[in-house]
């Protein structure tokens, strides 16, 4: 991953462009230039009410893992893709590179408005939601729902399953990646609920020199037998 000299600014913030190689597809990827001076860390230990820092601008461990996924073992090309908590759009962009339909959802505008950037920079269309998981404004079926680093509360693990439910088309598949939280049932267990199959494995990331243990998450519908 290589910054670029690019020097604009996106929303509220200055941004730079990196220039991120995952698989066969190098991504311009838009990202917040010293993102540092946003995140106090102080306030955060001494003040439970302090603002949030946008955790979206980060480009989680995660999310590298799934667009590597997605650039390398996942038919996009005429599929509905959905990047859940998209942050940057890392996963949602490589997926529009391979000829997917996207959309790409967060809470936060300001991300949103990277990912629409970052698009027009890689020659591509990414379509934005600003939602909440846990009380979803969007409707119909995808065949591939991609979420990294965002089941950190048991709410949204449970969030997660219940939309996974409702929105994956009959041989849809989704990808989990968790590099942060630790290990939870709830998730698993709620997805079986839904009649859900879950396969869970661990891989490494290079990130910042070390290599960081992700857990990625396969759920599709059950078989039915014939």
């Amino acid at each position: 991953m290589r910054a670029d000299a690019d020097d604009t600014r996106v929303g509220g913030y200055p941004a730079r462009a990196l220039s991120v190689h995952i698989g066969g597809v190098r991504v311009r990827l838009l990202a917040v230039r010293r993102l540092g001076d946003y995140v106090d860390s102080e306030a955060l230990l001494r003040d439970p009410a302090a603002p949030e820092p946008p955790y979206w601008a980060h480009l989680w461990t995660g999310s590298r893992v799934l667009a590597r996924q997605v650039a390398a073992g996942t038919a996009c090309a005429g599929r509905r893709v959905l990047d859940i908590g998209c942050g940057l759009g890392l996963v949602g962009i490589v997926a529009a590179r391979r000829g997917a339909t996207v959309v790409a959802m967060d809470t936060a505008r300001d991300a949103l408005r990277f990912v629409t950037a970052s698009a027009r920079l890689n020659g591509c269309a990414v379509h934005t939601v600003q939602t909440d998981l846990r009380a979803p404004g969007l409707r119909g079926l995808f065949d591939l729902c991609c979420a990294a680093d965002i089941t950190y509360e048991p709410a949204l693990q449970i969030a997660l399953a219940d939309f996974l439910a409702a929105h994956l088309a009959p041989a849809g598949r989704a990808w989990c990646a968790e590099s942060v939280r630790t290990f939870d049932r709830a998730f698993h267990d709620r997805c079986r609920a839904h009649g859900l199959d879950v396969d869970e494995h661990e891989v490494r990331e290079p990130d910042d020199g070390r290599d960081v243990l992700v857990r990625l998450t396969a759920v599709r519908r059950t078989a039915r037998p014939a």
